[in-house]
């Protein structure tokens, strides 16, 4: 398992397959995350603990502990956490396919 710390938490690796690639997300309350996309990778994104907002270009999604939500490659997306949160991501296996638009900054 590779463990990555980020300013907003860290992020677990818990497969990097030829398949798919596994992370489980740690996101600290009023945290978040940079700006980015995806250009290759598609992800489903779960929430296990917590209550995170994903910021969309046109609306926002709050995720609760059970929700979840699939994000196509290209979709721009920040995550805020409104509490300490886990996630768990399943995704494409391009785990360091990112494009960052703006960094990871404290919440409001």
């Amino acid at each position: 398992m590779k463990e990555i710390l980020k300013n907003w938490g860290k992020e677990l690796w818990i497969a990097q397959e030829q398949e798919y690639g596994g992370k489980i997300l740690i996101i600290k309350e009023n945290h978040d995350t940079s700006q980015h996309f995806h250009k290759d990778k598609k992800e489903t994104i779960y929430c296990f603990k917590g209550q995170v907002e994903i910021v969309l270009s046109d609306r926002i999604v709050t995720l609760k502990e059970g929700s979840d939500i699939t994000l196509l490659p290209r979709t721009v997306h920040r995550i805020i956490g409104k509490k300490d949160s886990i996630l768990f991501e399943v995704s494409t296996p391009q785990l360091n396919d990112i494009v960052r638009i703006s960094e990871d900054k404290p919440s409001r």
